[in-house]
């Protein structure tokens, strides 16, 4: 019991992340044509989710304390928002993988609920508590802040057409929430190169967050791309959104794709360079994330362009968030029984 309690009082918001991941990796997979795939990892996702909410919802209840410290440590507060994207691509999966578009809406609802939340809290945290300079507190997981609510436009956009009455209306806030998340990603990105250029980066301090660079970009990529498939299916939304929206949509890949090389390089620069050992933590789950963004959202880029070549990157891409999946997922099973068997040896 007191594992349990424990393990309640110290849950880092970065375990959200393996249901993020995972659950784009099944919606990519389902996109390819890889159902039974799909199906594994969406049964996979609810266990999880069905796990990580009652105890997050504890530790808020009863562990208020706890969460606060982390709510007001400007390194963490923004990694809140993995429970917002860990909702949506949950409810995402709901709608593609099984088409259940009714329970996704609960999700959507829900995801809306958690956005508004953790946006008032984290951010009214940060601008009130932060008091280190940029080099101490910046990393690659403030952009977790663009996903969640990118989040939101991915599935608002993608059941859009599952309400009868309001589908343009639902739309037209996922194009709101669009540009939320896009505001949100060029403002914290500045942040970020400002640190990456100006502030001596040791291997420690280049986190695996970092990946999220990537990550954010590429689900801005994937709601823009749903967004722009929807806008000529439902009526009530302006035309002109569409070019604007394609342009924005192709940006935002392009730049992307530009990321992927250069973070390769610097993972080689501290785990091969530099030694830097692999340790499990949660943190990890944000490199599988936008492995499996980048194919979700190359698949649809290519549907929305009507250009079939680029979806051939998707093809390949895949088996890259398959890998990467499977080692973080093992490891981190390894990283429980260890700490379960250290906790057992230390009470006999």
């Amino acid at each position: 019991m007191n594992l349990i309690s424990n393990s309640i009082k110290g849950l880092h918001p970065a375990y959200f992340a393996m249901v993020m991941s995972t659950g784009i990796i099944s919606i990519a997979s389902n996109l390819l044509g890889f159902t039974g795939i799909a199906c594994m990892l969406f049964y996979i996702n609810i266990i999880a989710y069905a796990i990580l909410l009652p105890f997050q919802t504890i530790r808020v209840l009863m562990y208020w304390n706890y969460l606060y410290k982390d709510l007001c440590n400007p390194k963490l507060s923004l990694v809140f928002f993995t429970t917002v994207a860990a909702t949506n691509m949950l409810g995402a999966q709901f709608i593609t993988v099984v088409n259940q578009p009714e329970i996704a809406k609960i999700f959507w609802y829900f995801g809306i609920f958690l956005w508004v939340s953790v946006s008032l809290v984290a951010f009214s945290a940060l601008f009130i508590k932060c008091e280190e300079g940029p080099e101490s507190v910046i990393h690659g997981g403030w952009l977790i802040a663009t996903v969640g609510t990118q989040s939101v436009a991915v599935l608002g956009a993608t059941l859009a057409s599952k309400f009868v009455s309001c589908g343009s209306f639902v739309l037209f806030s996922s194009i709101v929430w669009w540009m939320i998340g896009s505001f949100l990603y060029v403002i914290l990105i500045t942040l970020l190169f400002y640190r990456l250029v100006f502030f001596k980066l040791a291997p420690e301090a280049l986190i695996p967050p970092y990946w999220i660079n990537m990550g954010a970009i590429a689900i801005t990529a994937l709601a823009g791309s749903i967004i722009c498939l929807n806008i000529p299916k439902i009526g009530g939304v302006y035309p002109e959104f569409l070019t604007f929206t394609i342009g924005f949509t192709l940006f935002f890949w392009s730049f992307g794709t530009w990321w992927i090389p250069l973070l390769i390089i610097l993972g080689i620069w501290k785990y091969i360079y530099h030694r830097t050992p692999f340790k499990y933590t949660p943190l990890y789950w944000s490199m599988v994330f936008p492995l499996g963004m980048y194919t979700a959202c190359t698949f649809k880029l290519s549907q929305a362009l009507e250009i079939p070549f680029i979806s051939n990157i998707s093809k390949y891409f895949i088996y890259l968030a398959y890998f990467a999946w499977i080692i973080i997922f093992v490891s981190m099973l390894i990283a429980m029984l260890k700490a379960a068997t250290a906790k057992e040896a230390t009470t006999t």
